[in-house]
């Protein structure tokens, strides 16, 4: 995918087709209204409970004390485990873990204090936090087969830059991790060698990464913050959406699926002429023999004044 896209596609349904070019808005959601359940929202937990970090820090205690390295940084408990070490004070690992485990509890409670501030800034973050998914091509066939209702829908395609109304967008990347809001192994560091976690930093990165199955669709996100918009006050999260103005020079085309009905493509052509006549019209169709499609451009009726 390019690095700076001069034209995005949003796939829609028909009614969001017409929803959309009646309003000129379109509608930016926060992630829990995306319905992907593997989506972090403000409704997500941490991967891991105050139990199991403890656990998993007075494991790595001892397993520094027993190491054949000494432990690294010169962090406070660093610095004891090395005089432990000197003095040969424990036996084994299991009469390290009785001293170790009260020592370490009263670390992770300093530690768990942190993290219920650090959850309490993503439920906010994740409230007031509007995504836009665009994607790469307009003649993409998952997209239109699922995001445009088996070709049924549309594709709208806008043009992106620094003076457009949809910010900077972010490519998608894929993998085969999901992101976490904090991990184990972040928090562990923290409480074993004091390494400073500054999660809040890349929240907005965790909205930037999807299954490696979904790599075909070539997502783009954008992103507004809607800290003083009227939605973010509304206690039902199902409302945590806003409908933003785009300018009309922004839409530069509008492709119309393969199967859209009749009624429907006539609907959108009238208010395409009406309310957008500089935009380019295309009507896919099925390339025979193939698994593809293909546009032929559709003329614009004129309206008369």
């Amino acid at each position: 995918m390019p690095d700076h896209p001069d034209t995005l596609a949003k796939y829609c349904t028909v009614d969001s087709a017409l929803t959309t070019l009646q309003t000129q808005t379109l509608r930016w959601c926060a992630p829990y209204l995306l319905g992907d359940p593997f989506e972090l929202s403000h409704r997500s937990t941490l991967a891991f409970d105050p139990k199991s970090l403890l656990d998993h820090v007075v494991r790595a205690a001892c397993g520094m004390i027993f190491a054949r390295e000494e432990p690294r940084g010169n962090s406070p408990l660093a610095t004891v485990i090395r005089r432990w070490r000197g003095e040969e004070r424990f036996a084994s690992p299991e009469e390290a873990e009785e001293v170790i485990e009260e020592l370490m509890a009263r670390m992770v409670d300093q530690r768990l204090a942190e993290l219920d501030d650090l959850m309490s800034e993503w439920r906010q973050y994740t409230r007031h936090l509007r995504i836009l998914t665009l994607s790469a091509k307009h003649d993409n066939l998952s997209c239109w087969q699922y995001q445009a209702e088996r070709h049924t829908g549309a594709a709208l395609r806008f043009r992106m830059g620094e003076d457009s109304t949809f910010g900077t967008p972010e490519p998608v990347r894929y993998g085969l991790h999901r992101p976490e809001i904090t991990t184990l192994k972040e928090q562990l560091n923290a409480v074993l060698y004091q390494e400073r976690v500054e999660a809040q930093l890349y929240f907005q990165n965790k909205f930037l990464y999807q299954p490696q199955i979904s790599k075909h669709e070539q997502q783009w996100r954008c992103f507004f913050s809607a800290t003083d918009e009227p939605s973010t006050k509304q206690a039902d999260d199902q409302q945590w959406f806003d409908e933003r103005v785009f300018n009309l020079d922004e839409l530069e085309a509008v492709y119309l699926g393969a199967n859209m009905q009749t009624e429907h493509k006539q609907a959108i052509v009238d208010i395409l002429a009406t309310d957008y006549p500089s935009v380019k019209v295309f009507q896919a169709s099925i390339i025979p023999g193939r698994y593809d499609i293909e546009f032929g451009r559709v003329t614009l009726p004129k309206i008369k004044a």
